[in-house]
């Protein structure tokens, strides 16, 4: 199987990656009337998708802003000052991103695949100029990104203690803060101490 993951405007690529994460959204996490189709963040966000051949399998949305940026990821649009919670990572004067609506296709979830496009994410944030990405899931998904980052060789930090706002419609779902780090160097095996949030 060929696997290409590209950042992508193709119009039908992006249709196909809407449709996957509004099938799994609804039956993944039981949030039944959840639209998956193209919104106002999507449209100022980056849209990374795995495909074979013209079939789009997976996407991801990367919603970044620079240290000169006035817009804010989601999670900073939802209430949460991430430059005061995590003060070790000196977003103030750091580009980051948030990873959002990540969704594969059922039937292509191997570890092979999910290591490929992890790794993608990895690669098409660093291009964009993002030293660190944030994600919001659940602790089993954190557990999984922080498995395939010491895969690749990144590190990557659950933040426990953190209250996280829910995204509208998202409420009752556990929400959990993941921090990625692009630059390899980073990666020490477990000689690293935690990340620590300021509640």
């Amino acid at each position: 199987m060929t696997l290409t993951c590209e950042l992508t405007k193709d119009p039908a690529l992006l249709a196909q990656y809407y449709r996957i994460r509004e099938k799994c959204f609804r039956r993944e996490l039981g949030i039944e009337d959840f639209d998956g189709s193209e919104d106002a963040r999507d449209r100022r966000s980056h849209i990374l998708i795995a495909r074979v051949g013209s079939r789009c399998i997976a996407g991801t949305r990367i919603t970044g802003r620079h240290p000169e940026s006035l817009h804010p990821v989601p999670l900073e649009d939802e209430g949460l000052d991430l430059v005061a919670a995590l003060p070790e990572l000196r977003l103030a004067e750091s580009s980051f991103c948030q990873w959002g609506r990540l969704a594969v296709a059922p039937e292509y979830r191997t570890p092979e695949v999910l290591r490929r496009y992890c790794n993608a994410m990895i690669d098409a944030s660093r291009a964009l100029g993002y030293a660190y990405s944030v994600v919001v899931t659940d602790i089993n998904r954190a557990r999984l990104y922080k498995r395939l980052f010491s895969a690749l060789g990144y590190r990557y930090d659950i933040v426990r203690g953190l209250r996280i706002p829910a995204e509208a419609g998202f409420d009752g779902l556990p929400h959990l803060l993941g921090v990625g780090y692009h630059d390899a160097a980073c990666f020490a095996a477990d000689t690293h101490s935690s990340l620590q949030a300021v509640a």
